[in-house]
């Protein structure tokens, strides 16, 4: 009876097991690449929650191979954020997506992901330098290929990969050069500029000086041209108020001798009178007039 117990545990144990690792559906149908059907399936087992940790991974081939890269790299983020799921390869996947798509800076950030999780992962590390050789990133494209040789020295593409050392050291000088070309005329085309504002600068201010000595000059002929009315109002006047007082002068001389003259011809009326015979007059009464009588007036 223990024997038969045994037996049933035992046989229970691997059914169990059977069932746990049972392919699903939808991984059932990308292996025998069948993608399209796939990710129906895969889509569905994840929702519903029986999806086992790889149907994100098969999910993100899918819809790799079918070209449909954004969703791709979305089921890849999604298996990403998942417990339990190998994030090296998840990342790696997602970088090939983004590098399928041509957007080869997203495909950097994924490689730079799955080398976090694995320093060893030689394959992300040269599909890193890939991608920054199409991304222009040449710095770090050469780095990249310096560090996959130094650890994958028998790589068969190894004298290809030499081949682009070279060319992108070379091309690292070119811009190196053209950056120093391009900052020496930047550096003259600002002194330049500065020199051309100070010149503007000198020129406004010498205009502007000049204005002002103009306006200064105006202003100082001006003054002078007033300054000169001033003075012939002042010297009008004064020779107004001279010609006043000058025939004030004359018209009192004038008067003065006037007086003269009557006062010397009522001398010569006086001494003439002293000088007549008083026998010629009398003060006799026959030659008074009466009072009595009126006179007659003409």
């Amino acid at each position: 009876m223990q024997r038969i117990t045994c037996i049933t545990i035992i046989v229970v144990f691997f059914c169990v097991l059977s069932v746990a690792f049972a392919e699903s559906e939808g991984e059932r149908l990308f292996k025998i690449n069948r993608p399209s059907e796939a990710v129906l399936f895969l889509e569905r087992e994840i929702a519903s929650g029986t999806a086992s940790p790889d149907a994100y991974n098969y999910l993100g081939l899918a819809y790799y191979q079918t070209g449909q890269f954004a969703q791709s790299i979305t089921a890849f983020e999604k298996g990403l954020a998942v417990s339990g799921t190998d994030k090296k390869v998840l990342a790696y996947n997602a970088g090939n997506a983004a590098f399928a798509s041509r957007d080869y800076t997203l495909a950097d950030s994924y490689y730079s992901l799955a080398l976090a999780a694995s320093p060893g992962f030689t394959k992300a590390l040269l599909n890193r330098a890939n991608a920054r050789l199409n991304a222009s990133n040449f710095s770090g494209a050469l780095e990249d290929y310096v560090l996959y040789l130094e650890r994958e020295r028998n790589d068969p593409q190894q004298s290809e990969i030499r081949r682009i050392i070279t060319l992108l050291r070379g091309e690292i000088v070119r811009q190196e050069e053209e950056a120093r070309i391009a900052a020496e005329r930047e550096r003259q085309r600002k002194e330049e500029e500065a020199r051309l504002r100070a010149e503007q600068e000198r020129i406004a201010a010498e205009r502007a000086r000049q204005e002002a000595a103009a306006r200064a000059e105006q202003e100082r002929i001006a003054a002078e041209r007033e300054r000169q009315r001033k003075e012939e109002e002042e010297r009008l006047r004064a020779e107004q108020e001279r010609i006043a007082a000058e025939k004030a002068r004359q018209e009192a001389a004038a008067r003065a001798a006037e007086e003269e003259r009557r006062r010397k011809l009522l001398e010569e009326v006086a001494n003439s009178l002293h000088g007549t015979n008083t026998e010629n007059m009398t003060s006799g009464a026959e030659d008074s007039l009466d009072y009595e009588s009126e006179p007659e007036l003409d």
